[in-house]
């Protein structure tokens, strides 16, 4: 397996960690995009359910998160589109659970 996708897939499953590692996260989450296309079946099915996690553990990454960065004001400086929907935790936390991460986007 890719070892950003493995850190990645780790990184979901503890959404109360600092908010340091969190924008950690957010960035390999950003290098993954850039990568991905070239993943394999199994390794683009782990990337969906870890990002289906994220999604799910939104408003808990969110409070974390919050108490070290702005995500708004970073989105803002750093013109972070509404597809790297990664970003967006802050307005994930408010939205309903059943959207899938593809359709975020779309919002």
């Amino acid at each position: 397996m890719n070892p950003l996708l493995k850190n990645y897939c780790v990184s979901v499953d503890f959404p109360d960690v600092s908010g340091a590692e969190h924008l950690e996260m957010l960035e390999m989450r950003d290098r993954i995009l850039e990568i991905e296309t070239q993943f394999s079946s199994e390794e683009k099915a782990l990337l969906a359910n870890a990002d289906r996690q994220l999604v799910a553990k939104a408003p808990e990454f969110d409070r974390e998160i919050s108490r070290f960065i702005n995500l708004p004001g970073r989105r803002n400086e750093q013109a972070i589109p509404p597809q790297r929907w990664w970003w967006y935790l802050d307005v994930l936390a408010v939205l309903p659970i059943h959207l899938k991460p593809e359709e975020i986007a779309q919002v």
